[in-house]
């Protein structure tokens, strides 16, 4: 039984949206490839050429946890009307990545850690052109902390066929899933310490 959301996390440039674009193609049910990038292009034109800059544009409205927050919520009111979703982003905040987990509660869940060396994401970073310079190596010490994987795949030598074939031949043996449920735990007794 396939999981009702596939959540790909890893640092920029490390191959996730490319994985996700292949996943929809070869999954054998319908999924909605639904990106952090589904909410950031929503923003003006000239905000969104600002971030990918690494300019701040949260001057005039949103703060980037604001979009986050909506881009879960969102993800929820999706899977709530019964579709299928790969969730595609860079959690590096613990209370981030809590509330993502928190919001999915009661789905289906498989979270993919998506590893890629940090020279060969600095080195895509640079020739895709449309991130700002710097961010891979930015969320690379924080956005696989706390988190219980159900399977990790690694980009650095490996195309997003290739890994996405390793993933979709992985959920074929029907794996049981723990990640969401052993994370949330793991991130809920990070942020809400025992008093003693």
């Amino acid at each position: 039984m396939l999981p009702q959301i596939i959540i790909l996390n890893g640092t920029g440039s490390a191959g996730k949206t490319s994985i996700a674009k292949e996943l929809i193609e070869h999954l054998p049910r319908q999924y909605l490839n639904f990106s952090i990038d589904s909410v950031l292009y929503a923003l003006p034109p000239s905000d969104l050429k600002a971030m990918m800059e690494g300019k701040a544009i949260f001057r005039k409205g949103y703060s980037y946890p604001t979009l986050v927050e909506g881009y879960h919520q969102a993800a929820k009111g999706l899977a709530t009307a019964g579709c299928f979703l790969i969730l595609d982003n860079a959690w590096t905040v613990d209370e981030e990545k809590r509330n993502l987990l928190a919001a999915l509660e009661g789905f289906t869940v498989c979270i993919v850690g998506v590893k890629c060396h940090l020279l060969i994401a600095a080195k895509r970073e640079k020739e895709r052109g449309d991130r700002a310079i710097g961010l891979a190596e930015s969320e690379f010490n924080h956005v696989h902390q706390h988190l219980h994987y159900d399977i990790e795949l690694d980009t650095t030598s490996q195309s997003p066929e290739e890994v996405t074939r390793t993933l979709l031949k992985w959920l074929e043996t029907n794996p049981t899933l723990l990640g969401a449920k052993h994370s949330y735990k793991r991130l809920n007794a990070r942020l809400n310490p025992v008093q003693g």
